[in-house]
């Protein structure tokens, strides 16, 4: 009876030191991801060398741009980078139209955005636990989820170059998701504060919206924010010149300016 309890004893010790790195382990795993919406019109104008239009067949769409997808640490809320060698394959992704559409390059001079998804799964994508196809489906299933550019346009939040409320941008995205938003701005015309970049933040699951850890630089943004317009115009290597895009943001910031 004696040698009987002692060998159960033995046994729950082991289970015991056996279960403990499992559990440590699956705490560290952990993750949760940050998705960057861009605004392309900010980009425009604030570019010295402008914008241009990607090469390809595709033309971006006149929204929202995907500039970054990266994965977290959800036990030290810290970017988790280069987890494993895995390269990136363009074989992997199939069709890249709506990639194309909505996470693209339109740096000068003009380029394919192929050197943009390379980086971003190289450096965050190999530590999401999905495949490289999962991992750029998943981004944009999440972006066409918020869809930013419509979501502010329900609340009379629209690129007409006028100036909005950075509480009530925050609060417009915040009503669809449940989590705050973190707004970045940049300087445009007349170095008025303009929406730039927002960013939403995302559990493992891709469904559940979670709020982001503060950027370890506060963003600055005045109280009230120009949303530039944006037009695929803008866009060098277009019909248009960009001539016509500054002749036009001139007399909207002036009229802009007089709502005041």
């Amino acid at each position: 009876m004696g040698s009987s309890r002692i060998a159960l004893l033995c046994l729950v010790g082991l289970l015991v030191v056996a279960a403990s790195p499992v559990a440590i382990a699956d705490e560290d795993d952990k993750i949760f991801y940050q998705i960057t919406f861009m605004w392309p019109g900010a980009y425009c104008s604030q570019s010295n060398a402008g914008c241009c239009m990607p090469k390809g067949d595709v033309v971006p769409a006149s929204d929202f741009y995907v500039a970054g997808f990266t994965v977290y640490n959800a036990r030290t809320n810290s970017p988790m980078t280069r987890c494993d060698n895995t390269p990136f394959n363009m074989n992997q992704l199939g069709d890249t139209t709506e990639l194309k559409k909505y996470w693209n390059n339109i740096r000068c001079p003009s380029s394919n955005s192929e050197r943009s998804w390379k980086k971003a799964w190289e450096t965050s994508g190999v530590c999401s636990n999905l495949t490289e196809s999962a991992y750029f489906d998943t981004a944009l299933a999440i972006r066409d989820k918020i869809n930013p550019l419509a979501r502010l346009a329900s609340n009379d939040i629209k690129p007409d170059f006028g100036l909005y409320s950075v509480e009530k941008i925050k609060e417009a995205l915040e009503a669809g998701t449940g989590a705050p938003p973190l707004i970045q701005c940049s300087r445009g015309p007349q170095r008025t504060y303009q929406l730039y970049q927002i960013y939403v933040c995302v559990a493992q699951d891709g469904e559940t919206f979670v709020e982001c850890p503060a950027p370890k630089k506060p963003y600055t943004c005045s109280d009230r924010i120009l949303f530039h317009t944006f037009k695929e115009w803008m866009l060098k290597n277009s019909t248009n010149t960009n001539s016509a895009y500054a002749a036009e943001a001139i007399d909207q910031l002036l009229q802009a300016a007089m709502e005041i």
